[in-house]
């Protein structure tokens, strides 16, 4: 360790030749001349003084601390991301999801799809609800054969007149803005029951006031090979329903 010097610097006054009592010429004298300077060096002792602190600034601008900063900076992103993907994966396997090529125990196996008929009556928003925690949706019907499909499933099934089946289908948002479960709309005319349907009734006497916005399908003297089956029903009233998943490859 270099060892430190401490300048200090000392005065010494001039004596004049009155001082001395010498004899000699008179020299007109500057304020200056009347201090000589020294320079007096000492070392200086650090044996026994402690180390000065060292100080840092707030933020380490060192390559080090850059690289520190820019390290946790990327593991908060990454954390976030993955967050953010866990979220959506657990969303879609909650709501679509597939299921096995023969589809789950309790399921019926058609083409590529599965469908659940359930035993039980729920509210058609609970019905939904059933599905979602089944990994699945309620019923949504893209084509005259799947329809047809579906009704000739449901025929035995329907042993009395409440024996109907809510499918995904409403217009909870919009009266007469027909969207299924997934917020597609419905492209096609539907297949409505008879000319009269939706009707949006209200009861004989207001029951139901908000009128009706969900749709389920099967009467029990329907015509068996026409794909007419779906009526319009107060959401609250109780059916059975038919849940459908993707069969997975």
């Amino acid at each position: 360790m270099a060892e430190s010097l401490v300048y200090s610097e000392v005065k010494y006054k001039k004596e004049s030749n009155a001082d001395t009592g010498r004899a000699g010429p008179q020299i007109k004298e500057s304020p200056e001349d009347d201090v000589v300077y020294a320079a007096v060096v000492h070392k200086a002792d650090h044996t026994n003084q402690p180390n000065p602190p060292t100080l840092h600034s707030p933020a380490d601008s060192s390559p080090k601390g850059s690289k520190g900063i820019r390290r946790r900076g990327l593991l908060l992103l990454a954390v976030v991301v993955l967050i953010l993907i866990l979220g959506v994966a657990i969303s879609l396997s909650l709501y679509s999801g597939c299921q096995s090529a023969k589809c789950n125990d309790g399921w019926e196996a058609h083409g590529r799809q599965c469908y659940f008929f359930s035993t039980k009556s729920l509210i058609w928003t609970l019905s939904q609800e059933e599905c979602v925690h089944k990994k699945s949706h309620l019923a949504i019907i893209n084509d005259e054969k799947e329809q047809k499909l579906l009704m000739e499933i449901i025929a035995p099934k329907m042993q009395e007149a409440e024996d109907k089946f809510w499918i995904g289908l409403n217009d909870k948002q919009t009266e007469g803005k027909w969207l299924w479960v997934d917020n597609t709309p419905l492209t096609n005319k539907g297949f409505w029951l008879n000319r009269q349907e939706p009707d949006n009734w209200k009861g004989k006497n207001n029951e139901y006031p908000n009128g009706e916005d969900c749709v389920r399908m099967g009467e029990i003297d329907f015509i068996a090979n026409s794909a007419a089956g779906w009526v319009d029903t107060a959401c609250e009233r109780k059916f059975k329903f038919i849940c459908e998943a993707e069969a997975c490859l």
